[in-house]
């Protein structure tokens, strides 16, 4: 299999990546923001099978370089998984009432949580087509289920995941028409022990804060599982289906 585990340089994505190997990847590319101080670099390079790529997802160009680095090296991509996301860096929050917006704030969650993927899938696509057995899968969240929001806040983040989940599944409905074995998912890993979520823990349920590991492991056994006739749609890491 020829794998691509964008953003994974560390946490989920690393778990991700090392689960990718496990599974007999053939050609496995891993992106990162700087590769060579990744986490994941010590950990898995040098290894033939792994090519280590630079990508910033909220640069265009970068993406598109990156998806021409991949499509000069294999004819297709059998299993694409995208899990950069952002809930807070510097001076960006989840927002627990509307005077806390930022339209600047708005725009870079977008960016980063819902523009990525698709712009990826937009550059990869001649390695996607086909009628090769595809999953493509980018790591969503149960908070950007519109009708789950029972609670309210956090705004930027919730709108930029379901932007994702719209975003992909506009994006699998053209896949279908062009590689009808493929299969465009959302995953929702739960509560994992990131940097991400390190300050929203203290609520968690005894039992439900997973490793990045166990995640990991999880989400894989989903993607395995899924094929054509469940693109489209939010997977929970336990395989169950989230509404939209």
């Amino acid at each position: 299999m020829n794998i691509l585990i964008q953003g994974g340089g560390r946490g989920i994505g690393m778990a991700l990546a090392q689960r990718a190997l496990a599974a007999g990847a053939t050609r496995l590319f891993i992106t990162a923001r700087d590769p060579l101080a990744a986490p994941a670099y010590d950990m898995l390079a040098p290894d033939d099978r792994v090519t280590f790529l630079p990508l910033d997802v909220t640069d265009e160009a970068s993406i598109m370089a990156t998806g021409a680095r991949i499509a000069g090296a294999v004819p297709q991509l059998d299993r694409v998984i995208c899990t950069a996301g952002m809930l807070q860096q510097g001076d960006i929050r989840p927002e627990k009432r509307v005077a806390d917006l930022k339209q600047d704030n708005l725009l870079h969650l977008y960016r980063v949580n819902a523009l990525g993927p698709v712009l990826l899938a937009r550059e990869l696509w001649p390695l996607l087509k086909g009628d090769h057995r595809l999953h493509f899968a980018a790591i969503s969240a149960r908070v950007g289920s519109i009708s789950d929001n029972r609670l309210g806040g956090w705004y930027a983040y919730r709108a930029s995941k379901a932007a994702l989940n719209q975003l992909m599944r506009t994006l699998s409905v053209e896949l279908a028409r062009a590689n009808p074995n493929g299969c465009v998912a959302t995953l929702h890993p739960g509560t994992v022990d990131t940097n991400l979520s390190k300050p929203f823990q203290g609520g968690v349920p005894a039992g439900k804060l997973f490793t990045a590991n166990h995640a990991a492991g999880c989400l894989w056994q989903v993607l395995d599982r899924l094929g054509p006739g469940d693109t489209g749609q939010l997977h929970a890491w336990d395989g169950s289906v989230i509404p939209y």
